[in-house]
């Protein structure tokens, strides 16, 4: 097990730890799964609260990873139950968190394998390019596909975000669990964000290919 525990919820910029520990991102739909993969990664089916509801999370929420570095779970877009306000609000607030937190390394961008990329999913991986964020894709719930789907979901991102990395992911499974932590890893030690006085937002992109020590694979299920 990871050792990891909730270190805060906000919803302002200014109230987040001013020190250097790196950030790793987690963003995606409302519902892809967010809390129940940090719950699987650190091994904790309660570290981090799943709902069957939509939209549960609302602010920025900190975990403390074995005091090295910050799994960051952010609100998800595109619940349409929520008003137009706070889906304005919610979309503020990961935009400002992305662009203006030095010590974000790596945004993991989650999405449901069983369901086409959306539209919101294509516009927020527009959005990290364009600032030049680095982002991994993370297929989550592939267990759920035949062959042939997970094959054509391949086809289909490889065509709309060409040379952005991949990790098939199963909480019910625990497939790829180490690859993610690699991922992860690989991060938290590259180069700090410089963030330059005109505004611009520049990174070394993380290299993978590092030798880690991960947690052992588990196979424990937690609901999606």
């Amino acid at each position: 097990m990871i050792s990891a525990s909730f270190f805060t919820a906000t919803t302002s910029l200014s109230d987040l730890p001013i020190d250097a520990k790196p950030h790793i991102a987690m963003v995606g739909r409302s519902n892809v799964g967010k809390s129940s993969m940090i719950n699987h990664l650190t091994g904790q089916k309660k570290l981090a609260r799943v709902s069957a509801d939509p939209g549960r999370t609302q602010t920025i929420n900190l975990y403390d990873i074995e005091h090295r570095f910050f799994l960051v779970d952010l609100p998800g877009y595109g619940y349409a139950q929520t008003s137009k306000e706070k889906r304005v609000m919610f979309a503020e607030m990961i935009h400002e968190y992305l662009l203006q937190t030095p010590q974000l390394r790596l945004v993991l961008l989650i999405i449901d394998a069983r369901i086409p990329p959306t539209e919101l999913d294509a516009d927020m991986a527009a959005w990290l390019q364009s600032n030049g964020i680095p982002f991994v894709i993370i297929t989550n719930k592939m267990d759920k596909l035949s062959a042939s789907d997970a094959a054509k979901l391949h086809r289909t991102l490889e065509e709309k975000y060409p040379g952005v990395r991949r990790i098939e992911h199963s909480i019910t499974s625990g497939r790829n669990r180490n690859e993610v932590w690699g991922a992860i890893e690989a991060a938290t030690r590259a180069p700090a964000r410089d963030m330059s006085i005109t505004g611009e937002h520049s990174w070394t992109a993380p290299s993978f290919n590092v030798d880690l020590t991960l947690p052992p694979e588990e196979t424990n299920e937690y609901v999606e």
